[in-house]
């Protein structure tokens, strides 16, 4: 088996690519949604592309690589942070939506395989967890870590996007007020 099939790792490269660029598309997509979150009007709005599966793995995973430590910044899974990936991901082609469900099946279960440990990534303790990411990060294969540098970017992209982590990283907010934005096909 050839981990790392030049298909795939375009894929994999390509979507790694646009985080940064989803950022921009998916706060101007999102605008009326997260003004109705901050109303309270919005509490857990569904998501269309994350399964429940691949969100609690996807959640587990930005909760880890978003930690700072600090008690004034949010926790990721405080933050509708979930709803910001779940909106980027609509605009990404669906079979890079299928090789991202298949990367977090494998983040899942992958513990025994590359950390020796007979649990799944969402059962480790969090310095288990930290040290598995790492692993990820740091490995040998290019498919994991272009996998790894995929799944931070959109956690970073969930993340930093939320106005609660502005004032964290001393961001004072966009300079021209978000102009009222009708989203179409969504309620």
């Amino acid at each position: 088996m050839e981990l790392d099939a030049p298909i795939a790792r375009r894929t994999f490269l390509r979507f790694a690519g646009l985080g940064a660029g989803l950022l921009t598309v998916s706060r101007l997509r999102l605008s009326p949604a997260l003004a109705e979150v901050a109303q309270g009007a919005l509490r857990n709005p569904p998501l269309q592309i994350l399964s429940p599966t691949d969100a609690r793995i996807l959640g587990a995973i930005a909760d880890r690589i978003t930690f700072t430590g600090d008690a004034s910044m949010p926790r990721f899974a405080d933050t509708p942070g979930l709803t910001t990936i779940d909106t980027a991901l609509r605009q990404l082609p669906r079979d890079t939506v299928t090789q991202l469900h298949y990367a977090l099946l494998l983040f899942e279960f992958g513990p025994p395989l590359f950390a020796l440990r007979l649990s799944k990534l969402t059962d480790l303790s969090d310095a288990a967890k930290d040290a598995y990411l790492s692993g990820w990060e740091h490995s040998s294969y290019e498919l994991r870590r272009v996998a790894f540098r995929a799944v931070k970017n959109l956690s970073l992209l969930g993340y930093y996007s939320q106005d609660a982590t502005w004032q964290g990283i001393h961001y004072q907010g966009p300079w021209v007020p978000r102009p009222r934005r009708v989203v179409i096909g969504e309620s």
